[in-house]
Order: C-alpha cells, then sequence, then structure tokens
C-alpha cells in the first residue's frame, strides 16, 4: 500500500497545442477537484483507497473522462493531454440545420461579430492527441452529456 499523504496524478492539460489554464480536474468519485495552473499543469492528490478510479477534466461544456487509472503506484503523470475541439460550423452552415440541430450549436463571436457556432453535438477531429503526438482513436463521444469516454490502458 503506498502513502496516501504523498499521492497524486499530475499533468498538462492543453488546447491546440497551447496551455489551458483554469481546465478543472477531479476523480469520479470525490468532491475534491483542482484547476490547472496558467501552464496547464495541475497536481490531484488522491485521497481515498480506491485502487482505480475515473479522472474527469473538463473545460467549458466539454469533459473528458479517462476511465480506470490505477491508483496503486502512489504517483501518476499523465502526461500533455490535449482538449479537443467542439465541430466549428459557418454560418451557412447553421442555417441548412433544423431547427432541432440548431439547438445544439452555440454561437461564436469576435469583437461582436457572428463569425459562426460550434456544433456541440460533434468533435472537430475523430481522435484525442496525447502526450502532443499520439492519436487516440478508441474513444466514445456522448453528445448528450458533452463526455468523451476514454480507457486508461489506451493512454499509458
Amino acid at each position: 500500500m503506498t502513502d496516501i499523504a504523498f499521492s497524486q496524478v499530475s499533468g498538462k492539460i492543453l488546447m491546440d497545442s497551447l496551455s489551458l489554464p483554469g481546465a478543472e480536474i477531479k476523480f469520479k468519485e470525490s468532491d475534491k477537484e483542482v484547476l490547472a495552473d496558467f501552464d496547464g499543469k495541475f497536481y490531484l492528490p488522491i485521497e481515498s483507497e480506491n485502487e482505480n478510479d475515473n479522472l474527469v477534466i473538463s473545460y467549458a461544456d466539454l469533459s473528458i473522462e479517462i476511465e480506470n487509472i490505477e491508483l496503486s503506484n502512489g504517483k501518476l503523470n499523465i502526461g500533455n493531454f490535449e482538449i479537443p475541439y467542439l465541430k466549428d460550423i459557418s454560418i451557412k452552415e447553421f442555417e441548412q440545420l433544423s431547427e432541432l440541430e440548431k439547438e445544439s450549436c452555440l454561437p461564436t463571436y469576435c469583437w461582436g461579430q457572428l463569425l459562426g457556432y460550434f456544433y456541440t453535438n460533434k468533435l472537430e477531429n475523430g481522435y484525442l492527441t496525447l502526450k502532443c503526438k499520439e492519436k487516440i482513436t478508441e474513444f466514445e463521444f456522448n453528445p448528450t452529456t458533452k463526455t468523451i469516454l476514454v480507457d486508461w490502458n489506451l493512454i499509458k
């Protein structure tokens, strides 16, 4: 058994290869959460005796749940983890959607000008980028909850 007082999960959260401060990180079975710092780095203490848990990384309306993380080693660095983008569509594409599909879109503005929309039911790419190079395609995206599920065994 490891010394829980010094146990932690750490890593760095990125978006478009840039640090993503403010991303929320927590274990699914815990109320304790931390925010990524200015450099996108986080350190989340392991506070329970659980040997497995799911790590949840959230930013804006999107969450990534890494299932089956092994916590028995005491310290775990998940490395660089890239938050994916939601599908970006043009104003013209938005206008062609049904009213129901339009409800799943968020407008994108720059200086008050409408540039397009984020279609929250789809991801921009069909892969997750891990450690700045590896592309994981074996994951599930739930468009209703805006949650990506990926198994830890594909990442480690």
